[in-house]
């Protein structure tokens, strides 16, 4: 009975180590994405953003009510750093868009997205890391 528990705990560990390096040699290192579904000025696009190993993922989802429109994201955090993207960008309907901010943790945080044809600003929701 003591062999059959010492297989049975060598067994577990195996595994347990084996689940372990997979989840370490995943590429998915990425939280799942938190998104205002509410974006645009008729409502129908996407700001999202997600944590990753180095920072945070911006992500905009573009319908046609902002096709032509040219956008920028800003990282915003609640320990009062803000962090600009490579610049603004222009966007055509239904594509993503993404950046990631590799600013490391900041805690809590959530992406801006200007829109600087209309003027208008949307936000992520924030998320902490």
């Amino acid at each position: 009975m003591a062999s059959l528990k010492r297989v049975l705990a060598t067994l577990t560990a195996s595994l347990g180590l084996a689940a372990a390096s997979l989840s370490l040699a995943s590429p998915a290192h990425a939280d799942t994405w938190h998104c205002n579904k509410n974006a645009g000025p008729g409502g129908r696009s996407h700001v999202c953003i997600r944590s990753v190993p180095d920072g945070y993922d911006a992500q905009v989802w573009v319908t046609s009510e902002m096709s032509g429109h040219t956008v920028d994201f800003t990282l915003t955090c609640a320990n009062g750093h803000w962090f600009g993207d490579a610049g603004s960008f222009p966007v055509i309907a239904f594509k993503e868009y993404s950046y990631v901010f590799q600013v490391g943790s900041q805690g809590a945080c959530q992406v801006l997205l200007y829109d600087s044809t209309l003027g208008q600003t949307w936000a992520s929701p924030w998320i902490s890391r």
